[in-house]
């Protein structure tokens, strides 16, 4: 079999199967080729013990995963989920100085890792324990989104400061002295 008929049927089988089954079932025929080998034969043709055998992948935490195995309320389920959904894209906790002044305002251990996947549980477990007004709060207000959502903030102290340096201009000019 050619190499290019080989990685063909591969791909057909993979996308049928997934590749984490199919990359299984290769194992266990590696495994089982060792066990048929015998010291008096030497290697089978389907061992190869230069090859490394590929490990899986760690996947990192997902915090919407993790929130769908916490048990929620009925009305704070949708609640919940959406911000692990921002927390996942980074508009909710986009940094670890977030999570930091998260734990600090409501009192919570910082995790010992400084990562944000390692925060989930932690951030998670608290939030999920949350009353509804005040989950609902942090989704509207955009709480914690870190800096990038501030630019509409900015926007409106600038707008606030000219309004009122114009006020001030005006009352002056109209002012009798």
């Amino acid at each position: 079999m050619t190499e290019t008929l080989l990685k063909d049927t591969l791909r057909v089988i993979v996308r049928q199967y997934g590749f984490e089954q199919v990359n299984r079932i290769l194992r266990e025929f590696r495994i089982s080729a060792r066990q048929r080998k015998s010291p008096k034969h030497g290697k089978t043709s389907v061992d190869n013990d230069t090859a490394p055998i590929p490990r899986k992948k760690r996947v990192k935490p997902n915090a919407v995963e993790y929130v769908t195995k916490v048990d929620l309320s009925s009305e704070n389920e949708p609640i919940v989920v959406e911000l692990a959904k921002r927390f996942d894209s980074k508009t909710f906790l986009p940094t670890f100085g977030d999570i930091r002044n998260f734990c600090q305002i409501y009192r919570i251990d910082e995790p010992a890792s400084k990562t944000r996947a390692s925060a989930i549980p932690r951030i998670f477990k608290f939030i999920s324990s949350m009353e509804t007004d005040g989950l609902q709060r942090i989704l509207d207000e955009e709480m914690f989104s870190g800096p990038s959502r501030l630019g509409p903030i900015a926007d409106e102290i600038r707008r606030s400061g000219r309004t009122a340096r114009i006020n001030k201009l005006s009352r002056r000019s109209v002012s009798p002295r």
